[in-house]
């Protein structure tokens, strides 16, 4: 409802909530209005369901999700992103392999 919209912004104002997220799959134009009424940046580039970078690379799998997911919402909310350059994002051994034969 109207009421609760309006509580959550001020509640956002209240913490002062530097961000909220959203998925670059489904652009919200009612969480980019809350985010402007708050004062809060709407960052809407988070991935669900999109391996970031190419079949194959290190990057390319589900921790590799993760990881950019959290380099974005650090950036965000005022922290260092590059705490995650460390985390090894490639698949694990074994794993990968099964599911690699199964996609050939």
């Amino acid at each position: 409802s109207a009421q609760e919209v309006a509580r959550l912004i001020e509640q956002l104002r209240n913490e002062e909530i530097p961000a909220i997220f959203g998925s670059e799959v489904f652009p919200s134009p009612i969480l980019d209005q809350i985010g402007r009424e708050a004062g809060a940046a709407y960052v809407d580039t988070l991935r669900d369901d999109d391996l970031p970078g190419d079949p194959g690379d290190e990057n390319h799998s589900y921790i590799g999700l993760m990881v950019y997911d959290l380099q974005i919402m650090a950036e965000a909310l005022g922290g260092d992103p590059a705490l995650m350059a460390d985390v090894d994002t490639a698949n694990i051994p074994g794993i990968d392999s099964d599911v690699n034969q199964a996609q050939e």
